[in-house]
């Protein structure tokens, strides 16, 4: 799952989660926590070695996701993926084939900014404001899987929409 800061990623992936039988949710946020010296925060253009610590979180979580998988559990991803960064994704995920599902969140500015005031951490700056993150999602990211809307829905309408529409979301990886 992706979509701009504040979409909402991290809170109907959980509300997802917990309307499965046996789920997890793992957030790229947490991932990225692991860090405990030498990070490299992530900015416009990117700093040396942000990239390469970006791809570590994506490989870490699809790690943990095949765990639980193996598990028997369904596992949802929400991270910031956007451009080629979500192909490549996709591919590092190739091994899972029919298990792979993309699902953008893109409400709108508004809902993106209130959702952001009300939030108890900070996604956006000077230099990555929401109106360049969303058009980064909707200009750069390719059109993958199921994108969806949720501005003036509640957390479970929307995780029950999107719960109600897996097949749509349903995306075919290649092998990088």
């Amino acid at each position: 799952m992706t979509g701009a800061q504040a979409a909402g990623k991290t809170t109907i992936a959980r509300a997802m989660a917990q309307r499965l039988d046996r789920a997890v949710h793992i957030d790229g946020d947490v991932i990225h926590g692991f860090v405990a010296s030498g990070e490299v925060p992530f900015d416009l253009p990117p700093p040396p070695g942000a990239m390469e610590q970006l791809y570590l979180r994506y490989r870490g979580s699809l790690a943990v996701a095949r765990e639980y998988l193996s598990a028997g559990f369904d596992a949802i991803i929400s991270d910031n993926m956007f451009g080629q960064q979500l192909t490549d994704v996709v591919k590092l995920a190739a091994d899972l084939t029919d298990r792979v599902h993309v699902i953008v969140l893109d409400p709108d500015r508004i809902t993106i900014e209130e959702r952001e005031l009300a939030r108890d951490k900070v996604g956006y700056s000077d230099s990555v404001t929401p109106a360049m993150l969303i058009a980064a999602v909707r200009e750069e990211t390719p059109r993958l899987g199921l994108w969806h809307n949720s501005s003036g829905e509640s957390v479970d309408q929307t995780a029950r929409t999107l719960l109600g529409h897996l097949d749509t979301a349903r995306v075919t990886p290649t092998p990088a």
